[in-house]
């Protein structure tokens, strides 16, 4: 998968590739999963699912996380 994560970057891939991940998504009160496992479409989508209210601040926030694997910005 390439960097840096966008809209179209698709969640079962980058679950699959970093599962690291997910204590990014729920420490900010999203799940990447549903179901049938991770989530089947771009990330985009499920931010919109999930009413996130500033997706593009998410998705700065879990580059940066991806980068660093420690702490996002605060």
């Amino acid at each position: 998968m390439e960097l840096p994560v966008t809209r179209w970057t698709r969640v079962e891939e980058l679950v699959e590739q970093h599962p690291e991940v997910v204590h990014y998504f729920i420490r900010h009160g999203v799940s990447p999963f549903f179901c049938d496992g991770a989530f089947p479409s771009d990330l985009g989508r499920l931010l919109e699912i999930k009413k996130v209210p500033d997706p593009d601040s998410f998705i700065n926030g879990l580059n940066y996380f991806l980068r660093n694997c420690s702490e996002e910005p605060g």
